[in-house]
This record gives structure tokens, sequence and C-alpha cells, in this order.
């Protein structure tokens, strides 16, 4: 498993990038490999947000960037958000749910 961490600065409207974003997240989860993702906005600072996505493996997650579909939605997110992505390996992890 692979977790994907990009820390979002806003540069434009927050309803632009939350609209926006619902397009990339709608695309995202018909890829093979996405197991969850999130869009956080940060309580101490609202021009921050945080899109967290865990893939089974780093190949499906690299295969879905080089999706033209993805690419397309991503350009939307021009002018409204500036990114810091990192791709990460969990060192440590706790589900309530199993």
């Amino acid at each position: 498993m692979v977790v994907f961490v990009n820390k979002l600065t806003l540069i434009g409207a927050a309803e632009d990038l939350e609209s926006r974003y619902a397009k990339v997240a709608e695309y995202m989860r018909t890829r093979p490999g996405l197991v969850s993702y999130v869009l956080s906005r940060s309580q101490k600072d609202p021009s921050t947000y945080y899109n967290i996505a865990e893939w089974t493996d780093e190949e499906s997650f690299r295969a879905a960037l080089q999706e033209p579909e993805f690419r397309s939605r991503l350009d939307r997110l021009t002018g409204v958000i500036k990114g810091e992505p990192h791709l990460t390996e969990p060192v440590l992890r706790y589900d309530a749910a199993n």
C-alpha cells in the first residue's frame, strides 16, 4: 500500500476548489487500485487543504495519473490551488473497522 498526501494551498475561492476537486475525485473513484481518499480542510488555516489517498500499490497510482481524463480534470484546478504532493509508505496504521 502507498499513501498519496498532497498539501493544497488555496489561491482561489474555496468553493471553486471543492467543486472542481469533486470532479477529479469522481473520476479517481473509477480507477483500479484506489482504496480510499479524503479531502480535508485545516481548522487552523482554512486556506490549507490536504488530499489523502490510499492506493493498493504505486503502479496503480502512477497509471491513474497518466490517464488523459485525469489530466484534463486536474487542469481545471489551475489557478485555484498550489500543491505539495508526496507519495508515502505507511509505517503505523490503526483502523477501527478492522
